[in-house]
């Protein structure tokens, strides 16, 4: 008997991390439904699009809400009509939070969370609805373990994090080079992922590019995905412009292959981070967003990698901070004293696989027996 099996995710970046780990997984047991993107196409049967609840900002989601909540009861129809046995939710709390709550009582009969809500940022009042309502915590971040260890009623596991198997670039920086026809001295851009990401970092890129090719003699080089080719259509006055759709691993050696990079905050700059490359991250919301959050979040960074460590690695230019002067000091300071990350990548890296090994290849043996062994 097949056990079914239904995955909830939000983003390109979860996306990217499920695939890996199904994978190396025995899959011939499993029928396996979920929310997909073109990674997933042709390992799980598409219920919902990842692009109809991918949103951030509290003020941002608004227009998007009608879509998302019209997503949300498709798939808990789903759930209930095909009998789900298995859901597993990744990351996407304001979807999967709601969802995890009904599940059981929609006839699902074991509950996964892979890849948890980030309660040590802010909001820890969530573990009490993951430990309620969850079965089984997969956890990518080694700080999060504390916060459930008052928790009998749950397996929590911690194996590593899986970008420390994903970040390799498939070919060198100079073969890539090549292939991209890219310039010889060049530096990444990465706007975002979603198009209100683009669109409110867009200005401010396009203000400092110019400075940095004249006065550094870099030549820009913008990350970006096809269903943003209109809002990212402006740059390509001033940048080269890869569409990563097409090459999704190759992103990795452009990446290794730039001088620095200037990344939107999130997995991405965590990428940026394990490849060892300098760079700083910045982000903007509306300023209400901004305001909320600033009161509600536990943390001092906003890089993953500088939570880690517990200072500045990497520059973060966040709200005001994020402008066309801050981008072009900090670029300075980047090329300055890009030689300073060997021995903090290196205790990043540690934190990340303290095991060694394939964190991955973990996570797949986990997520089997889990899902063998439900009800």
């Amino acid at each position: 008997m097949f056990k079914k099996v239904f995955f909830s995710l939000g983003d390109y970046s979860a996306a990217k991390i499920l695939r890996a780990v199904l994978k190396k997984m025995n899959l011939e047991e499993f029928k396996l439904y979920g929310i997909t993107n073109h990674l997933l196409e042709d390992l799980i049967e598409s219920v919902e699009r990842v692009e109809n609840i991918s949103a951030t900002g509290l003020v941002e989601i608004i227009p998007k809400l009608p879509k998302i909540i019209a997503a949300r009861r498709r798939v808990e129809k789903f759930l209930k009509e095909k009998e789900i046995d298995v859901l597993v939710a990744l990351d996407a709390p304001g979807f999967n939070l709601g969802l995890i709550k009904k599940a059981k009582k929609l006839g699902v009969k074991k509950v996964i969370y892979f890849i948890l809500p980030q309660i040590w940022a802010w909001k820890e009042r969530r573990k009490y609805t993951l430990a309620k309502y969850c079965d089984v915590l997969i956890s990518i971040i080694p700080i999060e373990r504390k916060y459930f260890k008052e928790f009998t009623n749950i397996r929590f596991y911690y194996e590593g994090n899986p970008l420390v198997d994903l970040v390799k670039p498939p070919l060198p920086p100079e073969e890539a080079r090549k292939k991209f026809r890219l310039p010889q001295d060049y530096f990444v851009i990465f706007p975002g992922s979603r198009e209100n990401e683009v669109k409110k970092h867009r200005e401010v890129l396009l203000e400092a590019i110019p400075t940095v090719k004249r006065e550094l003699e870099f030549q820009p080089v913008v990350l970006g995905f096809k269903h943003l080719r209109r809002e990212l259509r402006p740059f390509l006055k001033e940048a080269k412009v890869i569409y990563l759709d097409r090459y999704p691993e190759m992103g990795y050696s452009i990446i290794l292959g730039a001088h620095f990079g200037w990344i939107k905050s999130g997995t991405t700059a965590f990428e940026t981070a394990l490849l060892g490359v300098p760079h700083l991250i910045f982000y903007r919301v509306n300023p209400l967003t901004y305001w909320i959050g600033k009161r509600l979040a536990k943390v001092k960074y906003l890089h993953l990698a500088n939570i880690l460590l517990g200072r500045e690695i990497f520059p973060e230019l966040i709200q005001d901070k994020f402008t066309p002067e801050g981008l072009i000091a900090e670029t300075y300071r980047l090329v300055e004293t890009k030689d300073n990350l060997t021995h903090p990548l290196e205790t990043l890296k540690r934190m990340l696989n303290p095991h060694g090994g394939s964190v991955v290849e973990r996570i797949a043996k986990v997520l089997q027996k889990e899902i063998e062994t439900a009800p």
